[in-house]
């Protein structure tokens, strides 16, 4: 509903445009078939514009609205589906408020819609039925719905209902409503009534409406002027005729509305072919429109948001923009801090690396994190709850613990995949709770597997796989070459710890430049801990025995 209405505010700024825009470089024109193709084709464009997505590697210079609408839309769907996921019936006076103003201003622009729409409905029946209760005859393809009693005549679709008396002297005005069926601005009333179903609460869209029905008169008189009638002669039937009111404002009738417009559009010189080059002048106002709804790119990594908190409780004024992202999952993700801080929960682990990849499984230092792909994410963390359910069951029976997940990521990593993972987590607690409440008590179901997540401080690099237990132990497969000043001094291959560190140290005492290089090839199947411990040796060693050399790695895969 909240991202219908933004949409409606959209639109309505396009189309506020589209109307100044029209009368400021059109409305004055004499170009008739023009005019009712920008208003027609603009407000079509309004409708559509707004579905235009762009985003920015930069936030636009003027903070639009429009972006502050759509954060403001995620915020409350976020803590709405927050509301949801975790089970908390519990809501601020503030939220309740929220809803309570949204429901009664949906309420009200229903009410209008509806409104609207039964008014357009009642018009439409009214209408045919002038056409359909009385036979008609067809000239020139059009079909005459002839009245003897005096009615004010207007046209709709194919259909002419006018006195017969005009028609028999053949009166201008058969000609100005054939006008109409010939133009097709039946269709064009069709659309902005459309439009005004759902725009009934913007005056604008009104006035938009009455430019476009003054642009059909207007075309309407241009299309019978053309025809060899008198100009003078078809002013006074217009002067004679200025009783009276519309009949339906879908249909196209003869009217008098603007009368003095009207004749004196007939009367004005016809403009240049040239003024069609104003419409060019719509580019650059669309684009500006489409930069206007652009939204900033987001690219958020753990690291700024552990910034944002940490300028927060420094006293340092945040952009919003940029506090927004954070300060929501502060606020929701840390609701069950106090269960773990007191060791009262069972702890699951959620790391994600700096490449967005992830390790899920117990807290426990000892116990592996199996990896995780993102398309198996759901049926992992459902084998997991599962599991952790099962053995709290068997420990505590009647004292469960609730099973949170503890989120700690790399200060890479990005903000957007922990969202995402959390989003399978919650649907993973779903499929467990349905599972495990046909065999176990419900209450117990319940009070275990609502989803909970916090966040543990960002980390600078990732987790240390398991590395090397014994450094005089062979590494088979392993070889490293060592470079002073681009020149080879030695190599290692299928070496150990200790012999990488005896090289080094030797290496250091022999040459006194201070321009180290190594080039390290590493099996395949290599673990991603060896070769942490082979670096930080190489680190160390250089650093120890030469502390200003300037040390460059090489890593291959052999």
């Amino acid at each position: 509903m909240i991202a219908f209405f933004i949409y409606m505010l959209k639109s309505s700024f396009c189309l506020a445009l589209l109307y100044g825009f029209y009368k400021l470089f059109f409305a004055s024109t004499t170009r008739f078939s023009l005019n009712r193709w920008i208003l027609v084709g603009g407000m079509l464009t309004c409708l559509l514009l707004p579905f235009v997505s762009l985003e920015l590697e930069r936030e636009p210079l003027v903070h639009s609205p429009f972006i502050l609408m759509e954060e403001w839309q995620e915020e409350w769907e976020q803590s709405v589906s927050g509301t949801l996921a975790t089970g908390m019936t519990e809501r601020s006076q503030k939220e309740n408020g929220y809803e309570g103003w949204s429901m009664l201003f949906a309420g009200i622009y229903l009410s209008g819609c509806i409104f609207v729409f039964l008014q357009w409905i009642a018009g439409y029946i009214r209408l045919f039925r002038w056409i359909n209760r009385q036979e008609y005859k067809v000239w020139n393809s059009l079909r005459w719905v002839l009245y003897d009693i005096p009615v004010r005549s207007f046209s709709w679709g194919r259909y002419i209902v006018m006195n017969r008396r005009e028609y028999e002297e053949d009166s201008p005005v058969c000609l100005h409503e054939e006008m109409h069926c010939r133009y097709g601005h039946c269709y064009d009333n069709l659309l902005i009534q459309f439009v005004l179903i759902f725009h009934w609460w913007n005056p604008l869209v009104w006035k938009l409406k009455h430019e476009l029905n003054g642009v059909h008169e207007y075309q309407a008189d241009e299309g019978v002027l053309n025809q060899g009638i008198d100009a003078k002669t078809y002013q006074l039937l217009l002067v004679r005729k200025a009783v009276g009111s519309r009949l339906y404002s879908m249909a196209c009738g003869f009217t008098h509305s603007s009368l003095k417009k009207r004749i004196s559009m007939m009367s004005k010189k016809r403009n240049s072919k040239w003024v069609r080059l104003r419409v060019l002048l719509a580019v650059p106002l669309a684009a500006g429109v489409v930069y206007t709804f652009a939204r900033p790119e987001m690219k958020k990594t753990v690291a700024d948001y552990s910034a944002v908190l940490e300028m927060k409780n420094q006293g340092k004024e945040i952009p919003r923009l940029m506090t927004q992202d954070a300060e929501q999952r502060r606020d929701t993700d840390n609701l069950m801090l106090d269960y773990t801080s007191s060791e009262k929960a069972y702890v699951l682990e959620l790391y994600c690396n700096q490449r967005n990849q992830f390790l899920f499984g117990p807290k426990n230092p000892v116990a592996k994190k199996e990896p995780v792909d993102w398309e198996t994410m759901t049926d992992k963390a459902r084998k997991q709850l599962t599991d952790a359910f099962v053995e709290l069951y068997s420990k505590k029976k009647e004292k469960m613990l609730p099973i949170v997940v503890r989120i700690v990521a790399d200060r890479n990593a990005k903000m957007e995949a922990i969202t995402d993972a959390k989003q399978k987590l919650i649907k993973a607690y779903e499929v467990v709770r349905r599972e495990l409440s046909e065999t176990y008590p419900q209450e117990l179901v319940d009070e275990c597997l609502i989803p909970r997540f916090y966040y543990a401080s960002p980390k600078a690099y990732a987790d240390v796989p398991a590395g090397v237990s014994d450094k005089s132990i062979p590494l088979p497969g392993y070889e490293i070459r060592f470079f002073v000043d681009n020149a080879e001094v030695g190599e290692l291959k299928d070496f150990s710890l200790d012999e990488l560190s005896s090289k080094i140290k030797q290496l250091c005492e022999e040459n006194q430049s201070e321009n180290f290089s190594v080039s390290l090839k590493i099996p395949s199947d290599a673990s991603e801990g060896v070769v942490y411990d082979i670096k930080q040796i190489l680190r160390k060693g250089y650093t120890s025995v030469k502390p200003c050399a300037r040390f460059t790695e090489l890593t291959g895969i052999g």
